[in-house]
């Protein structure tokens, strides 16, 4: 999905977040200057400061131009650059705590060796909110926003788009959400959309870590859409308070140029490592996948495992509407179809199935250690060289 250089975007957005101003006192704009200084270089942002004015409120506006971030984590070397930030800094009630209110310009450029790797950028109504700690020269809370970003490839005419973005981080809850996206391959071919998207992470009520993830309407060129998804998950042996410096860390990266893939790669694996350290359990709480007249629902545990062939083993039970369909589809055993001449081991799985209660289909799946994906007491798959 083309949606990386969104997330670039928003590294301007390690300037972010939620304003509270009560008894806030006024602000020079030599202190707002160096809070500045400070967010800047942190960043790994360099930028020149055209205006600094004081409002009638107390705050202090500043406005920045030729700014520059090195972007990391594509094929090529990659940066953003951009004029006219506006950054409006104001004092808080919370020592050594000052917020600061970021409106990002309409257009800005991604730059690159070669011609089409570059990107003109269009913003609309896109900042943030940000409450930066100037003694320890970290972020509080940040709350960045668009309500809309795209992206436009000068050569292959390769576009992305999305809509109502939001991107949070606030102590007890991380999200990233859109109201819909789309993205396009040479001369706007439409390689996929989605109506909607949320992912958020946040802590229990015995400080277990929780994620849930959904998206709706979401089409793909393919036979299979999972056009609807919801899955709630948690994990009791891996405690906010593991896991939140991990998705910080993962998010400032994103927000400070580093590619959102990478980014992500980055969280999972450090999530995964302390998971199994932690021998912790993921429960799926509950996932619900919705495709052309295909329904499953159903509960499931993963556990990580560094000695598992996948790095993962675990079970999953789930009920599926709509069996018939993917027959035809893929065919059985006995008759399988092209496609499912392809992938024998969905063959031999849906064949596995169980009556189950309201015309479903019940399935109850294991993936073992050794690779071995066993459904209702068959093997399916059994993973090359014996494991």
């Amino acid at each position: 999905m083309r949606i990386r250089t969104a997330f670039s975007l928003i590294g301007l957005w390690a300037l972010s977040l939620p304003a509270f101003t009560v008894q806030a006192q006024a602000i020079t704009t030599d202190k707002a200057r160096d809070v500045m200084d400070a967010i800047l270089m942190q960043s790994g942002i360099s930028a020149t400061l055209s205006d600094a004015t004081l409002t009638s409120d107390g705050a202090a506006a500043l406005t920045y131009d030729d700014i520059s971030l090195g972007l990391s984590g594509y094929s090529t070397p990659r940066t953003l650059r951009m004029n006219g930030v506006h950054v409006t800094v104001r004092d808080t009630d919370q020592a050594n705590q000052v917020d600061l209110d970021i409106k990002l310009p309409e257009r800005a450029k991604m730059n690159a060796e070669a011609t089409s790797d570059q990107r003109d950028l269009t913003m609309r109504n896109a900042g943030g909110y940000l409450r930066w700690d100037t003694v320890k020269n970290a972020p509080v809370t940040f709350d960045g926003f668009a309500d809309f970003l795209i992206g436009d490839e000068p050569v292959t005419r390769k576009h992305w788009l999305m809509n109502g973005l939001v991107l949070q981080w606030l102590p007890q809850q991380a999200r990233v959400s859109w109201q819909s996206a789309e993205w396009t391959g040479p001369n706007r071919e439409k390689r996929g959309s989605t109506k909607a998207a949320s992912l958020i992470v946040y802590p229990g009520d015995n400080g277990e870590t929780h994620l849930d993830y959904a998206h709706d309407g979401l089409w793909l060129p393919s036979l299979l859409q999972p056009r609807t998804v919801r899955i709630k998950s948690s994990s009791e042996g891996l405690p906010w308070t593991e896991a939140k410096p991990i998705i910080e860390k993962g998010f400032l990266d994103m927000l400070t140029g580093t590619a959102p893939r990478m980014a992500r790669k980055q969280i999972g694996n450090a999530l995964w490592q302390k998971a199994a350290d932690n021998g912790a359990p993921v429960k799926i709480d509950e996932f619900y996948i919705e495709s052309r007249g295909l329904e499953a629902l159903g509960t499931g545990e993963l556990l990580a495992q560094h000695a598992a062939r996948y790095g993962f083993t675990g079970e999953m039970d789930f009920n599926l509407l709509g069996k018939d369909l993917l027959q035809n589809l893929i065919g059985t055993p006995e008759s399988p179809t092209l496609l499912g001449a392809l992938v024998p081991f969905a063959v031999n799985g849906l064949a596995s199935g169980e009556p189950g209660p309201g015309g479903t289909t019940q399935y109850g799946t294991r993936l073992l250690a050794d690779g071995r994906i066993v459904v209702n007491g068959v093997t399916v798959y059994q993973a090359p060289n014996g494991g």
